[in-house]
């Protein structure tokens, strides 16, 4: 019960990071200020986000078979992708700061696995940074630069082959919910899809 009860504090304070990020986060701290100040939808958005984080870490807890350092790498790409899909759903961004401090956080978690499993992740993030960084290349119209960042810190959580199965189940979510939005035409073919929360998805299946 312990190991629960962990797994749901620190997802409680991995719900309320989403929401700081959201709402103004490092880059403009006076908006986050500001909003705490003001009743309604923003209070009631925190809490909110901090109980969908609290369960997420009580089943990461129950998958992982305990709290212990798997289990908190997943707790912190779990939060990052919480943060991510909040802003990416409303307002199509994944914000820098957000990116750089789960960077510097997953990247202390990985040394505390010793050098290979810092080289892995490093690996992975490589791969992140590449799978979605040549498309971009290529076509940047067609894929948004947060993404490519995104990808990449996931790539240095999950390390490989873990990044190419977070992509594939993250990019299968997402073709069947792109599917589904033609087939009752609610897109069409040039529409977008958040990235962001199919690979919290991914991440949790």
């Amino acid at each position: 019960m312990l190991d629960y009860g962990l797994g749901a504090l620190c997802g409680a304070v991995l719900g309320f990071g989403a929401a700081f990020f959201a709402q103004g986060g490092l880059l403009d701290r006076r908006l986050f200020l500001r909003l705490c100040r003001m009743p309604g939808r923003w209070h009631r958005q925190r809490w909110l986000l901090a109980g969908l984080g609290a369960l997420l870490g009580v089943y990461i807890v129950w998958v992982q078979e305990g709290f212990g350092r798997g289990a908190a790498g997943l707790l912190l790409l779990t939060g990052l992708l919480l943060a991510a899909s909040v802003t990416d759903l409303r307002r199509h961004q994944i914000h820098t700061d957000c990116l750089a401090v789960y960077a510097v956080l997953l990247f202390v978690w990985q040394c505390t696995g010793g050098l290979w499993s810092l080289l892995n992740g490093a690996l992975g993030a490589a791969l992140g940074l590449a799978a979605l960084g040549i498309p971009r290349l290529v076509r940047p119209a067609a894929v948004g630069g947060g993404d490519v960042l995104l990808l990449a810190v996931c790539g240095l959580a999950a390390g490989f082959p873990g990044v190419v199965y977070l992509m594939f189940r993250g990019m299968v979510v997402l073709a069947l919910v792109g599917v589904v939005q033609l087939a009752l035409r609610r897109a069409d073919r040039k529409s977008t899809l958040p990235l962001a929360p199919f690979l919290l998805l991914g991440a949790l299946v």
